[in-house]
C-alpha cells in the first residue's frame, strides 16, 4: 500500500448522477433520484481508496460514473494520465464522448461484483480475456493466446484453462477470470465494484491478497467499493463513507477505524458482528431506513436516524469539512462528540 502524497491520478469534483423519475398519465413527474449528489475526493497513484456504505447509498453508481460505464449528470472527473508531459493538464473524463473516451479505456478498467453475470457464458476464456486485446489493437493471432496464457497464470489459473467456458469454474475462479480480463489492457486505474462480496470468506482472502500482489507488481491504483468494513479495513489506504449519495466522512484507514467522527460511521462499525458467541453488545445504534434519494430530509440527511441530532441538524445542511488534518466529516457536532470505534466495542464486550 502507498501512502506517500503525490499529484492525484484522479480527482472528482462535484460529481452528480441524477435519475429522472417516471411520470404517469395521472401524476406529474416526481423529483429526480439523487443517486450521487455532489461528491468530491482525490485518489493518489498507487493508492487503494475505499468507498463504503449501505446498499443504495450510491457507491456503485459513483464507481460506474468514474469508469464512464454511466454518464454523470454534472461535475468533473479529472484524470491525470501516467507518463504524461510535465505540466500536462488532467483530462475531464465527464465531458468526453464514447469515442473520446476510447483512448482512456486502456488506462481505466473495472472488476464487477458478480463473477457469473459479468462473463459471457457462450465465450471461452480465450475469447473473454482476448477480446479487449484484439479490439484495442494490442495483439492478434498467436500473440493473443500467449498474452491470455500469461494473464491466466498471473491470477492463479492455468494456461490450458483458456479453452474452457465460465460454467466450468467456481465463483472464486470466475472472479480471477474477471481480474485477468481487466488486466489485459495494462491499466493503471481499476474500479473494483464489490469484487469479493459474492464469495466465501476463505476465497475472499485469496482474492484480496491477489489484488494486493497485482497492485505491487503492476503499480495499480484501486477504487475499492464494498459494504464490508472488515474488507475495507484490510485492503484500503483511505476510506470515504457514503450516505444517500454524499460522502459523510473521509479519512485514512487508521484514523477512521481508531476514531470515527460521523455518527453514521459509528453505527456501521457497531453493526459489525464479533466472532464470539459469548460477547455482549449494546442495542443497534442505527435506527430507521435509508433516506429516500428522491426526497432527502431537510438539513443533515442522516438526522432522522441519528441519536445525537439537534434542532440545527434538522434545518441546516452540514458541509464536508476538515476537522483534523486529513480527516473530513459532514456533521455539525463532529468536534464535541466522542464516538466509538471497533476497539471500543471489543473492550466493552470483554468486560465481566
Amino acid at each position: 500500500m502507498n501512502t506517500t502524497p503525490a499529484e492525484p491520478i484522479l480527482r472528482v469534483e462535484g460529481l452528480c448522477k441524477h435519475y429522472g423519475a417516471r411520470r404517469s398519465m395521472f401524476q406529474a413527474a416526481a423529483a429526480p433520484i439523487r443517486a450521487v449528489d455532489g461528491v468530491d475526493f482525490a485518489i493518489q497513484p498507487g493508492e487503494t481508496f475505499g468507498l463504503v456504505g449501505e446498499s443504495g447509498c450510491g457507491k456503485t453508481t459513483l464507481g460506474r460514473c468514474i469508469a464512464r460505464a454511466l454518464d454523470p449528470t454534472s461535475g468533473r472527473i479529472l484524470y491525470k494520465r501516467p507518463g504524461g508531459a510535465d505540466g500536462e493538464e488532467p483530462v475531464d473524463l465527464a465531458t468526453l464522448s464514447p469515442s473520446g473516451m476510447r483512448p482512456y479505456r486502456r488506462d481505466l478498467q473495472m472488476i464487477f461484483q458478480d463473477p457469473i453475470t459479468s462473463l459471457n457464458p457462450r465465450m471461452s476464456l480465450l475469447d473473454i480475456i482476448g477480446e479487449p486485446i484484439v479490439i484495442n489493437g494490442i495483439a492478434k493471432g498467436r500473440a493473443v493466446r500467449d498474452m491470455v496464457a500469461d494473464l491466466l497464470e498471473q491470477v492463479g489459473l492455468r494456461a490450458d484453462h483458456m479453452t474452457r467456458y465460465p460454467h466450468a469454474f467456481s465463483g472464486g475462479q470466475r472472479q480471477r477470470i474477471g481480474i485477468a480480463r481487466a488486466l489485459g489492457l495494462s491499466p493503471r486505474f481499476i474500479v473494483c465494484d464489490e469484487p469479493v462480496s459474492a464469495l466465501d470468506v476463505s476465497v475472499q482472502a485469496q482474492i484480496l491478497n491477489l489484488l494486493q500482489d497485482l497492485q505491487a507488481s503492476r503499480q495499480l491504483t484501486y477504487l475499492f467499493i464494498a459494504h464490508d468494513l472488515g474488507v475495507i479495513e484490510y485492503i484500503c489506504d483511505r476510506v470515504a463513507v457514503m450516505y444517500v449519495g454524499q460522502v459523510v466522512e473521509l479519512a485514512s484507514n487508521e484514523a477512521l477505524f481508531s476514531r470515527p467522527l460521523h455518527p453514521y460511521t459509528e453505527a456501521l462499525m457497531a453493526a459489525v458482528p464479533v466472532p464470539d458467541p459469548a460477547a455482549r453488545r449494546e442495542a443497534a445504534v442505527l435506527e430507521g431506513e435509508l433516506a429516500n434519494a428522491a426526497n432527502p430530509p431537510s438539513g443533515c440527511t442522516f438526522h432522522p436516524r441519528c441519536r445525537y441530532r439537534t434542532e440545527a441538524c434538522k434545518t441546516t445542511r452540514p458541509a464536508l469539512r476538515e476537522v483534523v488534518p486529513g480527516h473530513f466529516v459532514r456533521c455539525h457536532r463532529a468536534e464535541e462528540l466522542t464516538l466509538a470505534g471497533p476497539s471500543d466495542y471489543v473492550a466493552r464486550e470483554a468486560r465481566p
